[in-house]
């Protein structure tokens, strides 16, 4: 989500009370939220209230996190603190990283968090993986918060149901902002544009009407507080405990379920600094800051901008990112982990930060990630590999369990990283047809991720034979921009086919740059599915046979374009 500013005003809380004050959507939580029921008590009470917020854009436009005044107001013999940690254009897959610093600091007692709109995304895997990483981390504190989690509103409908299904699963109260704003809009025969700037960020009027709904949600569980305060009582959390030694004191915290995710949750995860890093060759220096509005997020960087410019950063875990600074005039970079496979790292696609996850699932031991800065090269009117790099955070996961056993490496040791070159195939060895696009709900969508599950031509492995209208591209460079093709803005699917011819076969490097769904076919076989938001080039090892191969490629536009571009690496 991109960044945006906003401001509470009293012109619009006095609009918002009289037009909510004969009608409010009904928000029923999922569960009973009895976690927030007893920080409410202890702070009717009188004892502190450490109030945190998380999330993306519509986090971090959210003023003091949509109630904190209203918790001020609430409890005005406490002592409410209120931190929003909000960081726009990013999701769970950060937040898991980041909630130690961010949230865990604060030492929180209460807890929002929304990445409904972010995570829209991630597999509903990873969605679920991540969204419970973050509550299991803050349950098992030595004092676990109550946690409330925050489903905000996409016009074309935000994707709930797995962080619903977490929520649900650990007893929290969620707010289904969502369907209150549908409601809402229906009910009074409203526009979207009433509440939203676009189609996921609310106005002032929409970060009010936000407030508002999770207001009411709070309001019985408030209501609840203040009796078992005033009775003087201290009511436990449902469910069995047990005691837990923290320091020299014990704490009682509740048991929680058995975990949802198939996966290891990342208990541990947590970001660290780069900037103070000195690297032996001398080529990586540390600076104190990005001059830019987004150096808020970072701890000063690790810059290096000559081709060749290496690093490597030996970790212990299971899971290894990088958290790095964007801008146009900055550069790209190569990541390894262990000699693997090697990641192509754009840094110039837009103003502001970016998260590179190396690898995930790894075995639980020691590691080493290697960051290689390729020789120039222009791939693109926004992107290219030349221009410094600026490394922030490492993000490192799965150092609980790890041992000290080294890895094996691979073939992409430092040299080979440094000798990687590509040959790009030209726009006008390709053909294609299209487009092809599907409405939800009336409209075009952001994207074209529901079209991408349909056919609109035979694809290989079929019965049925090629057909359709295929047309050659007759267009200078190596870059198939469909938009341009098709004249058309509209979210869509388009085919490409083209022929290699490889004298001796064998395996190759595919860089492949779509925005950003595809499915990728060679002779026949089918060898990528990218299904979600991904950065570009993709790098995948295609194995080739002698004489001619045939490609195959279905493409699904973004938000941001509708492109193809494939260079093959020896």
């Amino acid at each position: 989500m991109s960044n945006t500013q906003w401001t509470w005003t009293g012109a619009v809380w006095l609009w918002m009370g009289i037009v909510f004050a004969g009608w409010l959507p009904p928000v029923k939580a999922a569960a009973t939220g009895h976690d927030v029921v007893e920080v409410m008590a202890r702070a009717a009470r009188g004892e502190p209230l450490r109030y945190v917020a998380i999330g993306g854009s519509i986090t971090q436009a959210g003023g003091p996190g949509w109630i904190g005044d209203w918790l001020r107001a609430q409890f005005p013999e406490s002592e409410v603190t209120v931190v929003n940690s909000g960081m726009s254009a990013t999701g769970s897959e950060l937040g898991v990283f980041r909630i130690d610093r961010d949230v865990i600091a604060h030492q929180p007692d209460l807890v929002a968090i929304e990445y409904c709109v972010n995570d829209g995304g991630l597999t509903d895997e990873a969605a679920i993986r991540y969204m419970e990483t973050l509550v299991v981390r803050l349950k098992t504190l030595p004092h676990p918060p109550a946690i409330v989690i925050l489903e905000a509103a996409a016009r074309t409908g935000s994707n709930r149901a797995r962080h619903r299904r977490v929520a649900r699963h650990y007893g929290l109260l969620e707010v289904d902002w969502q369907a209150a704003v549908d409601a809402h809009l229906k009910a009074e025969d409203l526009g979207w544009d009433t509440f939203f700037s676009d189609d996921v960020h609310p106005n002032e009027a929409g970060h009010a009407f936000y407030a508002r709904i999770l207001e009411q949600a709070l309001q019985p569980l408030m209501d609840e507080a203040r009796a078992k305060a005033e009775e003087g009582g201290r009511s436990i959390v449902g469910g069995d405990h047990s005691g837990v030694v923290i320091g020299a004191g014990t704490q009682k915290r509740p048991a929680l379920p058995p975990v949802l995710s198939g996966k290891p949750l990342f208990l541990d995860a947590r970001m660290v600094p780069l900037q103070g890093l000195k690297d032996g060759s001398g080529a990586w220096r540390s600076e104190e800051t990005v001059p830019f509005w987004y150096g808020r997020f970072f701890q000063g960087v690790l810059s290096a901008d000559k081709p060749g410019d290496s690093l490597k950063i030996p970790f212990r875990g299971t899971a290894v990112g990088l958290f790095f600074a964007m801008h146009e005039d900055y550069g790209a970079f190569y990541t390894s982990v262990d000699g693997g496979l090697p990641a192509h790292v754009s840094g110039n696609n837009y103003r502001g930060y970016a998260v590179h996850l190396a690898a995930l699932d790894l075995p639980a031991r020691e590691h080493v990630l290697t960051v290689v800065l390729p020789p120039p090269e222009d791939i693109g009117a926004t992107v290219r590999t030349g221009g410094p790099v600026k490394l922030g955070y490492l993000l490192v996961a799965g150092e609980s369990g790890a041992k000290r056993e080294p890895s094996p490496t691979g073939a992409f040791d430092l040299g080979r990283l440094k000798a990687l070159r590509f040959r790009a195939v030209p726009a006008v060895r390709w053909m294609w047809a299209g487009p092809f696009s599907v409405e939800v709900n009336g409209h075009n969508p952001l994207d074209a991720q529901d079209a991408m599950a349909r056919r609109f031509l035979p694809e290989p492995g079929e019965a049925a034979g090629e057909t359709g209208t295929w047309r050659m591209i007759e267009a200078e460079g190596d870059r198939v921009d469909f938009r341009a093709l098709t004249g058309s803005q509209a979210p869509g699917v388009a085919y490409a086919r083209t022929e290699l011819l490889s004298e001796r076969g064998g395996l190759v490097i595919f860089a492949l740059e779509v925005d950003y769904f595809a499915h990728v076919w060679v002779n026949g076989q089918r060898v990528l599915t990218l299904d979600g938001p991904h950065r570009v080039p993709v790098f995948l090892p295609v194995q080739l046979n002698a004489g001619v191969n045939t490609l195959f490629v279905k493409v699904g536009a973004g938000s941001a374009g509708f492109n193809l571009r494939l260079r093959v690496g020896e």
